[in-house]
């Protein structure tokens, strides 16, 4: 009996040739979907950096008692409040003749700009608390020292008696100025009980109050 092998059929060719190909297809058939999912996977990143600080809103405001370009400073207490002499000596009122004193705002960082309110904190209680009243005036916003004497607008008066009073609302722009005029008057009807007198030391305060930026 011959053990020789045997050849394939034509029939059994034909059909191992077409599970080879249909192999092939399907090896195909995922290769391609494996690709379309590379593609859905590709990525990309956007970033940001920043710094934070305060560098840039610095805030500063200087007074002037002087009207001079070197009486800047900062005169920030009480204690170190800047000098008012008014003119025609405030410590030699004349009844009904009053006397003025010029005061100056500048913001200095240049920065914001400023809300400010201007407020008496102290009241005298003298035999002249109720004879000497201060009326406040704003006289602009010049660089330079404007003129401060009776042709100013004035508010009302207040005696220097009241307590604490609200004097006035003002603004200062950034890096920008304010002027406020003073004007203090000892009553018309004043008589000799009143010579020889000194007031208690009358202050005010100017509370600045920055502005949100432009």
């Amino acid at each position: 009996m011959s053990t020789a092998p045997q050849t394939p059929q034509p029939a059994a060719k034909n059909q191992n040739r077409r599970k080879k190909v249909r192999a092939v297809m399907a090896s195909g058939l995922v290769l391609g979907v494996g690709a379309a999912v590379t593609l859905a996977a590709w990525s990309d990143t956007v970033w940001g950096a920043g710094t934070f600080g305060t560098a840039g809103s610095d805030f500063n405001i200087q007074g002037n008692f002087t009207g001079t370009e070197e009486g800047w400073d900062e005169f920030v207490t009480a204690d170190n409040a800047g000098p008012m002499s008014f003119t025609q000596n405030a410590n030699a009122l004349i009844p009904g003749v009053p006397v003025y004193q010029l005061v100056g705002l500048h913001e200095t960082k240049k920065n914001l700009g400023a809300d400010i309110t201007l407020t008496r904190t102290t009241a005298d209680t003298s035999k002249l608390a109720n004879l000497v009243k201060v009326a406040v005036a704003d006289v602009g916003t010049s660089p330079t020292a404007p003129t401060c004497n009776a042709e100013n607008s004035f508010g009302t008066p207040v005696t220097i008696g009241t307590d604490k009073p609200k004097m006035l609302d003002t603004t200062v722009s950034a890096g920008g100025y304010r002027w406020v005029c003073f004007s203090a008057t000892l009553d018309a009807g004043a008589t000799l009980d009143v010579a020889n007198v000194t007031s208690k030391s009358i202050q005010w305060e100017f509370a600045a109050t920055s502005q949100d930026p432009a």
